[in-house]
């Protein structure tokens, strides 16, 4: 089932319009939810708390991460927009939660088509490349004890 036929759970990633490319500035939930989709694998598991800290280990070294807000208490950091881009993956059925961690369903190459109907190429490549980013941390960080 691809975004247009997922009905009202795809919403937000639904193009508004009829599919002519309107270009504007990528919003942090559109980033956070290409760095959590377009690199990701099937079957994959996310642990929900690992998402968060690992996005704010690398805002200082990722510009476009720039307007992520973070709240510390402690050694837990917690991010709004992160939460909103996990909840809206597992709206649209590109994530769904088993546990205390997100399971990737698969469709990143649906992700794909939606951000490019908003962004350039070279804009979601960049997303990409930090999505590469991520999941190498998230799976380098999954294998430490």
């Amino acid at each position: 089932m691809g975004i247009d036929e997922a009905g009202d759970h795809a919403t937000a990633f639904k193009k508004k319009g009829g599919g002519a490319m309107e270009h504007r500035p990528p919003q942090s939930m559109d980033i956070v939810s290409g760095i959590l989709a377009l690199a990701a694998r099937k079957g994959e598991r996310i642990p929900l708390a690992m998402i968060h800290s690992i996005v704010h280990a690398m805002k200082p070294h990722e510009p476009i991460l720039s307007g992520l807000r973070f709240s510390l208490t402690g050694d837990v950091c917690y991010s709004r927009d992160i939460d909103q881009a996990i909840n809206t993956l597992i709206d649209s059925g590109f994530l769904k939660i088993d546990g205390r961690s997100a399971v990737v369903t698969g469709r990143a190459h649906q992700f794909w088509r939606y951000m490019a109907g908003f962004l350039t190429n070279s804009r979601i490549q960049v997303i990409h490349s930090v999505s590469l980013r991520f999941h190498d941390l998230l799976r380098r960080d999954a294998k430490s004890p």
